[in-house]
């Protein structure tokens, strides 16, 4: 099972409460939370549960409604996608999202934090895309991980010569179609 870590709001509907009241208990330090890298305050179920049991309040049979997290690894050199991709998918709610900015530093997260789906543009420095794929495909444990490639090159030599992958997107991407990928990719 994944472990899924609540947005303010969630933690809010979970506990019965208002947002700011869930707020202000961070900020006294009554309630623990950790932000994310695009700045988005998070909160783990196991914070919530003490906090809850602390201050008598009944959360049982809620948690398990939860949804959980599809881990997303994004694998850009250019900050800016980057920082896209973050900011989109921590609001988007579904996602937890790290980042890497070759192929080499992918090939590392992905052996220590097995990504759902890895959204990889292809041409980068030191270790490119179409490295990356040939190299994490020769894995058996690494099979079951989708790949979305980025790229602003989608023409068919492209599209073959990325092989064996769930998607290929054209960048730019709206933000309504990038989010609506990744979660039909979730499923």
């Amino acid at each position: 099972m994944k472990k899924h870590a609540l947005t303010t709001n969630e933690a809010a509907d979970l506990l019965g409460f208002a947002r700011t009241s869930v707020i202000n208990w961070v900020e006294k330090g009554e309630l623990k939370s950790f932000q994310t890298p695009g700045g988005h305050r998070r909160f783990e179920m196991e914070d919530i549960q003490a906090f809850a049991q602390k201050r008598g309040i009944q959360i049982e049979g809620q948690v398990e409604q939860k949804v959980q997290l599809n881990r997303v690894l994004v694998v850009d050199d250019d900050q800016d996608f980057r920082q896209f991709s973050l900011e989109t998918l921590e609001l988007a709610g579904d996602f937890e999202v790290k980042e890497a900015v070759n192929g080499i530093e992918a090939a590392l997260v992905t052996g220590s934090w097995k990504p759902d789906i890895i959204l990889l543009d292809l041409h980068m420095p030191q270790m490119n895309g179409y490295e990356f794929i040939d190299q994490l495909r020769k894995d058996e444990q690494f099979k079951e991980i989708k790949i979305i490639v980025l790229t602003a090159y989608a023409d068919e030599e492209t599209r073959e010569k990325v092989g064996d992958v769930h998607d290929l997107i054209c960048k730019p991407i709206g933000i309504k179609d990038f989010v609506g990928k990744l979660r039909d990719l979730s499923k």
